[in-house]
């Protein structure tokens, strides 16, 4: 396998043991007999390229880390700290504005009912009187038409009697 000589690899129409084909590097002939050597050359690499991972970070690495950390932390929320005190003060002038608006609402109910108060007074002191007025009217008007029905009664009477009284004047003319 790998070109030691075996017929498994093609070599190009030729069956000599170790041979290889022209147009692979020379630097690539050894590795191709050789299996284990590409193998422990690969590790080899393969840890050198590790190594650095497999390194313990000291103390002092870490306080760097930490201390880059926290200054990209810091540059990216400063300009959140700076919105949200934006907010913050936008927040404390609405709420004001709404303390204003409701003073202002609660001022105009309370002249309302000022005004309602008022036009009540206003209401008992000119209602009252005209109710009694009105009453009183009516309760004159009714005590003249009873008047007058007497008064008309009583003409009716007088004039009744003085028919009378002028029948007996007739009589006592007439038959002294």
């Amino acid at each position: 396998m790998f070109g030691q000589g075996d017929s498994s690899i093609s070599k190009s129409g030729s069956e000599f043991p170790g041979y290889i084909h022209k147009t692979t590097p020379r630097f690539w002939e050894g590795y191709q007999r050789h299996p284990m050597k590409t193998i422990l050359v690969l590790l080899m690499l393969l840890y050198a390229i590790a190594l650095p991972a497999l390194g313990a970070l000291t103390d002092a690495d870490l306080d760097k880390i930490r201390l880059i950390v926290k200054e990209e932390i810091s540059k990216e929320t400063k300009p959140l700290k700076v919105d949200i005190d934006k907010l913050k003060t936008d927040g404390a002038i609405r709420q004001t504005e709404i303390s204003n608006l409701k003073q202002t609402v609660n001022t105009g109910f309370a002249n309302v009912q000022k005004n309602f108060d008022r036009q009540n007074n206003i209401i008992a002191c000119i209602g009252i009187p005209l109710a009694i007025l009105a009453i009183g009217a009516t309760v004159w008007s009714i005590l003249a038409h009873r008047r007058s029905r007497k008064d008309q009664t009583l003409e009716k009477q007088i004039e009744t009697l003085t028919q009378e009284i002028e029948t007996l004047k007739q009589h006592r003319i007439v038959s002294p």
